[in-house]
């Protein structure tokens, strides 16, 4: 779906209106439920003409999943761990949050009793994030230090920081068609049911990702009785090793992440599959 099929889309819904209108047609005033793939929400809706009717609303989803939670059903450990040089492994503990939904407003077509056709605009609220939360420090060997004794380098969880990785839409804004079997809203009754499938075009998706932040020899903890020149003495080939590994791990994830953009590059539509049951509150004359 492009630009000008959504603008065709939305010419043909404003057409049929022009040519469906009875001057003895009440209008309706109404809400409506609805529960998709896309979350749970409901709309309100006005019905001027016998067979066209607006609808504005919401729809939204918001959940976490652990690693604990999968690690049950999969019966493997998803936690994700590091090998460090310089260093014991760096373990991180994974989770995910996932946020879907839209604000919206439709212009529903009824040109047969059960199905119809509809179009519209909204701002899309998808976004998910994986996030890595560091379970143990980072320790580096330790050495045998002239006048200061047994150290033992390291850097807390609490200075390493999460990772992050989120995918989001390139355009909030974006238009929607779909067409339904049932009502769009209550038509010879107070009440109506539908089946919808619907998508938005929402351009490109974008995946992000953020590495621990402390993850740099400036926040190496040392003996605080060890003065600078012995760190620089004993400890020069831990601080430049863990910067090098540092600028590698960004580099292969820099480039894997671009890898996967251009992958899911085409990936442009965000199908939607929607249940509504819609209520008629009252109806007045023009």
């Amino acid at each position: 779906m492009n630009k000008r099929l959504f603008i065709l889309s939305i010419t043909l819904l404003i057409t049929s209106m022009v040519f469906s209108q009875s001057s003895d047609f009440n209008h309706e005033i109404g809400v409506s439920l609805k529960a998709s793939t896309n979350g749970f929400g409901g709309d309100v809706y006005y019905r001027p003409l016998k067979k066209v009717a607006i609808k504005g609303g919401f729809e939204y989803l918001n959940f976490s999943i652990k690693s604990e939670t999968l690690e049950r059903y999969v019966g493997e450990d998803l936690n994700v761990t590091i090998p460090m040089p310089a260093g014991n492994d760096l373990k991180f503990r994974t989770g995910a949050k996932i946020k879907t939904g839209a604000l919206s407003l439709a212009v529903g077509y009824q040109p047969f009793k059960m199905f119809y056709l509809t179009a519209g605009i909204g701002k899309n609220l998808f976004s998910s994030n994986v996030t890595g939360t560091p379970v143990n420090n980072l320790i580096f060997i330790s050495q045998n230090v002239p006048d200061v004794g047994t150290v033992s380098p390291k850097i807390s969880k609490e200075e390493l920081g999460i990772f992050n990785i989120s995918v989001k839409p390139s355009n909030t804004i974006t238009p929607y068609v779909g067409i339904g079997l049932g009502s769009y809203v209550p038509s010879n009754k107070r009440y109506s049911f539908a089946l919808e499938l619907g998508a938005y075009y929402v351009g490109n998706y974008v995946l992000e990702a953020t590495l621990p932040p402390g993850l740099d020899s400036k926040n190496i903890n040392y003996n605080p009785t060890i003065t600078q020149d012995k760190i620089d003495e004993h400890f020069k080939a831990i601080n430049e090793e863990i910067d090098k590994t540092s600028r590698d791990i960004n580099t292969e994830v820099n480039n894997a992440i671009k890898d996967i953009n251009e992958t899911i590059e085409k990936f442009k539509i965000y199908p939607v599959l929607k249940l509504t049951i819609g209520f008629r509150a009252f109806e007045f004359k023009k």
